[in-house]
């Protein structure tokens, strides 16, 4: 059974990991997925004051180590150039997707003015890597449906506690209404986020946010990461990845091997 981690981040000091020094080096990374057997993680690149080339950065480590890692590219797609930016991604960078943090409000993603975008998108066969909270799952289940030629894969669950769900809303904020939506993906990651205690991996709260999930998209729509190394301030790499492989409620060795690797492999069409 094939193990990708679906959400790392590299970089030489991650920020919110600070002051711990050294704590996104891809050195101690790869030693921590070879000490639980991970095969392979998708970086998510994080460009901001303190990593200006990390889109580079993570590109060299991808080459560097192509049975390990894959990358994505961290683009702005709120910014005038986002499509020319989507469409050299895989030239430049090597990259499988691209990763984007929207803040506020994101109907803009409908308006035409955003078709060349999603061209942009289909013409370089890239995964769309989305931070989106309840309030914009519409949104998102629009863009699933409008263009069904790109694969969308929603961070950390949907950040279910963050737009105010509770783990028994029948319909996940209208989040499951991807189930019936080929290209629609979740990860289940930044487990830690959606517990009341993070250091708690055992926590019934976010458990139970999983086994929703599980239920209502089914085990082919969702894939393990483990948003590395931030999850390291609440519970240990090891742990986030047990939470799939060991505690998870109504889970047989089939749906555990899609949620795992399976999925993330038919994502971002890695082996």
């Amino acid at each position: 059974m094939p193990l990708i981690d679906a959400h790392v981040h590299l970089t030489g000091n991650f920020f919110p990991m600070n002051p711990c020094p050294n704590s996104g080096r891809y050195d101690m990374l790869l030693e921590l997925m070879d000490s639980v057997g991970v095969d392979k993680a998708v970086i998510l690149p994080v460009v901001g004051p303190r990593s200006p080339d990390n889109n580079a950065e993570c590109a060299r480590l991808a080459r560097s180590y192509p049975d390990r890692l894959v990358t994505l590219t961290d683009v702005q797609l709120h910014e005038p150039d986002s499509a020319a930016q989507v469409g050299r991604a895989r030239n430049q960078f090597g990259a499988v997707g691209i990763s984007y943090y929207p803040s506020g409000e994101v109907d803009w993603m409908l308006e035409p003015e955003s078709e060349k975008l999603w061209e942009a998108y289909k013409a370089n066969d890239l995964v769309c890597n989305l931070q989106i909270q309840p309030p914009n799952y519409p949104i998102l289940l629009e863009l699933a449906r409008r263009y069904p030629e790109i694969r969308f894969a929603s961070n950390h669950m949907g950040l279910p506690v963050q737009g105010g769900l509770k783990p028994d809303d029948a319909t996940y904020g209208g989040l499951f209404e991807a189930a019936s939506l080929p290209n629609l993906f979740v990860k289940i990651s930044a487990f830690y986020a959606a517990a009341v205690d993070s250091w708690d991996f055992h926590c019934p709260q976010a458990l139970a946010f999983f086994a929703s999930l599980l239920k209502g998209l089914g085990p082919e729509k969702l894939l393990w990461g483990s948003d590395w190394p931030p999850v390291g301030n609440h519970i240990t790499y090891k742990q986030s990845l047990e939470i799939v492989r060991t505690l998870a409620p109504d889970m047989d060795d089939q749906s555990r091997a899609l949620v795992l690797g399976e999925t993330a492999m038919k994502v971002y069409k890695i082996s």
